[in-house]
């Protein structure tokens, strides 16, 4: 293990947790948007290396100059932490998914790196999402800025508000921006 760096402990391990997700996304001057509703149940470990696994389950409509779709989704994300000090973390989360769009249908994954920052129940969040699609044309190859908090609620619960915004890998031209509400329960 590098030295200054420690895997966190902040849940239990074994512990389960489930997580909801609320994205509104919309395309550069609101060419189109989406809506999407993810679920995330999870486990908290203890391994060296891994500290949590899920799985994500997302639905998402899709509106665009009249025309509308569906897309699903089906991703399996591991995650490690590192506590750099009393207050902050990195966070290392990679996902490998499939995805479902009318007749594309895909391989992704992604490689997120964060710094967390917490202030009390406050915990501020900054992250870089470098993500790919395996064998689907170009536009699902972006880069990704996230920011924004998330609040404790109670021991077991805690709320996340996130901004992000997309562009393409390949191009640099600017895709997307995305509002993201999500609620966690730990039991």
């Amino acid at each position: 293990m590098t030295p200054g760096l420690a895997p966190a402990n902040q849940d239990e391990p074994g512990k389960a947790k489930l997580g909801i997700e609320y994205e509104l996304e919309n395309g550069v001057r609101n060419a189109w948007q989406s809506r999407s509703i993810t679920l995330a149940p999870g486990i908290r470990l203890d391994g060296p290396w891994l500290h949590m696994v899920e799985a994500l389950i997302e639905g998402a409509h899709e509106h665009e100059g009249g025309e509308r779709s569906t897309e699903r989704k089906l991703a399996l994300r591991l995650r490690h932490d590192f506590v750099v000090g009393p207050d902050t973390r990195l966070v290392l989360r990679a996902l490998a998914g499939h995805a479902a769009q009318g007749d594309e249908k895909y391989f992704y994954y992604y490689i997120e790196p964060s710094y967390r920052y917490a202030i009390g129940p406050l915990e501020l969040m900054l992250g870089y999402r470098y993500q790919r699609a395996v064998d689907a044309g170009k536009e699902h190859d972006l880069h990704k800025l996230r920011l924004g908090p998330g609040f404790e609620l109670s021991e077991n619960s805690e709320i996340e508000f996130r901004w992000a915004r997309s562009w393409n890998m390949h191009t640099g031209a600017h895709v997307s921006d995305a509002y993201i509400v999500e609620g966690t329960w730990r039991f």
